[in-house]
């Protein structure tokens, strides 16, 4: 073992410490600092941590220490582990020890003070964003610690959960799905994590209908990714990676939908239901409008100019690719009234809202994309945000009639 792996383990044994020393912790994090110059960012960043404890404290703002020490494991154990695997292979290890010595740790600190439920969600979603980041950034030592943290803080307040099995269940699903997306080649390992986390918070603050509606886009931008791969590929504006998946694409069109599932399970109100499917048909459509649009034998026309352009060229719209778009949205609003999520009103929202939520990703694509204020991906973003409010516009009419 290297001097650096040794210094790692002594901090992550550190965490031991924390139920008795707590801030003062910080005294061996510190002495590890000057003689390993090598984990000297990794002990920095769980140092701030622990000060940042007592001095939001002064403010009345509680920074739990379980959260604390979930992300000590996060950032020390599991990562040693990570290395003798393969990325997914190594992920899902990391995400099992971070629970396996998490769940315990939390527990000890929190001294009954939180429900076995909490805290196993809790050492989840510290384990599947540890994984996640400690893959995806560069600068690992700090992202970790602090990402790590902060998502479970964000999560730390007062809400219903299920039962333990159930959340177990619930992981062990999106974990499933993500794997055979992996095997499928539709997803790399860094989109598995990302999809894992949001199965996992869209179920538990929406519900599996409302995850089934995000499946659906998921399967359907995976299918047609590949409709028309060779002639698209001959053009040159097929998708990467032979239409592999990653993170960034994930979030660009699931972060709006997940924040809405997020708000519909703190405050109950249906206004969050029809927004949620209007932003997942905005992502369906729009999906379906480039995959299936740009197999189109006609010349595209610029949506904001109809004049002619390139296929492949941000901002270009075909008979096809719209009629596409609306069948999209259109599925997934079907989808929500068959799963007795909304009644018929679901549908227009869909249709109406999805399709506008793909064209206005279009206006941006022809101005703010091409001039290179946004990327692809923010372009998705946003789009899914508006389709969101379009959703949000269409539920308040409905009131009235």
């Amino acid at each position: 073992m290297q001097r650096e792996d040794i210094a790692r383990l002594s901090i992550g044994l550190m965490v031991l410490l924390l139920p008795y020393a707590e801030a003062f912790t910080v005294l061996p994090l510190a002495a590890v600092f000057f003689l390993d110059p090598g984990t000297r960012l990794l002990s920095a960043s769980l140092a701030m941590l622990l000060i940042m404890r007592p001095a939001l404290s002064v403010m009345e703002t509680n920074f739990p220490l379980y959260v604390i020490a979930i992300s000590f494991v996060a950032s020390t154990f599991a990562p040693l582990a990570f290395k003798k695997f393969d990325s997914l292979a190594g992920s899902i290890i990391y995400l099992m020890i971070t629970v396996a010595l998490g769940y315990p740790l939390a527990a000890m600190i929190s001294a009954g003070s939180l429900s076995s439920e909490r805290i196993l969600f809790l050492a989840i979603l510290g384990g599947l964003s540890g994984a996640f980041l400690h893959h995806a950034s560069k600068q690992r030592d700090f992202t970790v610690p602090f990402g790590t943290a902060m998502v479970m803080w964000l999560f730390s307040f007062d809400y219903p959960l299920p039962e333990l099995q159930r959340i177990l269940l619930i992981c062990i699903f999106a974990l499933v799905l993500g794997i055979g997306a992996y095997w499928a080649k539709a997803a790399d390992s860094d989109a598995v994590l990302s999809e894992t986390i949001v199965c996992l918070l869209v179920i538990l603050f929406g519900g599996l209908t409302w995850f089934l509606l995000l499946l659906a886009f998921y399967l359907m931008g995976a299918g047609f990714t590949r409709y028309g791969y060779a002639y698209k590929n001959k053009l040159g504006i097929a998708q990467s990676h032979g239409g592999v998946r990653g993170y960034k694409n994930v979030y660009s069109n699931s972060l709006v939908p997940l924040a809405l599932a997020i708000c519909y399970g703190v405050y109950g109100n249906d206004i969050f239901v029809y927004a949620f499917i209007a932003s997942v048909a905005t992502a369906n459509g729009d999906t379906l409008a480039s995959e299936i649009g740009e197999t189109s034998h006609s010349k595209p026309r610029m949506i904001t100019t109809l004049k002619e352009t390139e296929p492949g060229v941000d901002g270009g719209v075909t008979p096809l690719g719209e009629a596409a778009s609306l069948a999209g949205a259109l599925i997934i609003g079907l989808l929500a009234m068959g799963t007795g999520m909304v009644g018929v009103f679901g549908i227009i929202v869909g249709a109406i809202g999805g399709f506008l939520g793909t064209n206005f990703d279009s206006v941006l694509g022809a101005t703010l994309q091409q001039k290179g204020v946004l990327s692809n991906n923010g372009v998705n973003l946003v789009a899914t945000a508006f389709g969101a409010l379009a959703g949000a516009a269409l539920w308040y009419v409905i009131q009235f009639l």
